[in-house]
């Protein structure tokens, strides 16, 4: 079976994963950080503040991931998606158009909750658990949507910008979210459809499977205690944690290295497309090879990017880089949501994720402040440790696959 037979087969489930991705893009780092210098200059904030507060309301959103993943495990999740796009619409609108530091800093904290931290928590764990047969296709069609919108954002987001304001930009992202999501989910997606729920997709999966024993759900206390799990930790917030950190800050480094805003912007949309190509043939190869075995190799091309981005400071290693690091990014997209759904069960899917979702926001929360500190010892250097980070991650995975095996 192919995406375009999955597609073709469930268009109503795969759009509203895809719409999710999407839209997760108001709270993700590579939209945020586009607006650092203009925030930082409207509060009038000295150097590394804006890294300060961005770190700690990330920080803050991760606690409340795991309450908010029990409830897509229990509620409707059409209900939990409408909610959570309200608060998205609160928060754009609030970070455009306040000067008040303790409103931006409560709008920054409802988007990055709202955005990176529960659409996407919904968009991989539905998906994830209700596709049974072709579980990475149906991931890569939906995943997709944020790999478009790193694409195509970016670019439109400076256009815009440049020539009505930052505060231009959130409105129309409340107004998007507000006159084409709320209504979409809806549309797409049935009162009384079995896809809304964990149980009842459980119970389906328990009637349909050849083998019953292979239907046990893992509780994620069971996981927090799997060795398996323990020993993927430091593999699966690698890239968040990287990326979050050299993006957040990326105008300091155009700034030493002589680069302009321009072409990082075009060094993001570079990832954004080489993550879309690569999202579109994992899921068929995780499908077929099984995630685990992929995952041994996912990293090295992050890991070839981050070389040439330590050895070569002309510009044209930044789009490299970016490529490189869009197919790890890309490929693992697709596999780390596989491995959890095939390894731990479809029925408390929402709190396993939500637990893997509060590690990785842990990272990015700390990626901030962590770059910051580490890029007053130098570029060079601090690549040089992400690289020995990057080698232990891959050490990790092969352990880890030899107990599985």
């Amino acid at each position: 079976m192919t995406i375009l037979d999955l597609l073709r087969r469930h268009p109503r489930y795969l759009t509203f994963g895809f719409l999710h991705f999407f839209f997760s893009a108001v709270g993700q780092t590579f939209f945020i950080s586009l607006f650092v210098a203009d925030m930082t200059a409207r509060m009038a904030w000295g150097d590394g503040t804006f890294a300060g507060i961005y770190s700690g309301v990330t920080l803050a959103a991760a606690f409340a991931l795991p309450f908010i993943g029990t409830q897509v495990d229990r509620l409707k999740v059409r209900y939990v998606s409408t909610v959570t796009a309200i608060a998205l619409i609160f928060g754009s609108v609030t970070l455009g158009l306040t000067s008040n530091i303790y409103g931006l800093v409560a709008a920054l904290l409802v988007v990055r909750l709202g955005g990176q931290g529960v659409m996407t928590l919904i968009g991989s764990t539905v998906i994830g658990r209700y596709f049974n047969e072709g579980r990475g296709k149906a991931l890569s069609a939906s995943i997709i949507g944020i790999s478009v919108a790193e694409v195509v954002l970016p670019p439109a987001v400076v256009w815009l910008m440049v020539r009505h304001g930052y505060t231009t930009v959130w409105l129309v992202a409340a107004a998007v979210l507000l006159v084409v999501f709320i209504p979409a989910i809806w549309l797409l997606i049935r009162r009384n459809d079995n896809f809304q729920r964990a149980d009842t997709v459980a119970a389906e999966h328990l009637v349909t499977a050849s083998d019953k024993t292979e239907q046990v759900s893992w509780t994620r206390s069971q996981v927090l205690h799997d060795r398996r799990f323990q020993l993927l930790i430091p593999a699966f917030v690698f890239i968040p944690f990287v990326f979050t950190g050299l993006v957040f800050n990326q105008s300091f480094i155009a700034v030493e290295r002589g680069y302009t805003a321009t072409w990082m912007a075009l060094g993001l949309s570079a990832y954004g497309l080489s993550k879309v190509f690569c999202l579109l043939s994992a899921g068929g190869i995780s499908d077929r090879f099984g995630p685990g075995r992929m995952l041994r190799f996912v990293y090295l091309p992050v890991l070839l990017g981050l070389l040439c981005l330590t050895v070569i400071e002309g510009k044209y290693s930044i789009p490299v880089f970016f490529v490189l690091t869009g197919i790890t990014a890309g490929m693992e997209s697709v596999i780390w949501p596989s491995l959890w759904a095939d390894r731990y069960g479809p029925r408390f899917l929402g709190s396993i994720k939500s637990t893997v979702r509060f590690l990785v926001v842990l990272a990015s929360a700390s990626a901030p402040v962590i770059f910051s500190f580490g890029l007053g010892f130098g570029i060079q250097n601090l690549l040089i440790g992400l690289i020995g980070y990057g080698l232990l991650c891959v050490v990790l995975v092969w352990v880890e696959y030899g107990l599985r095996e």
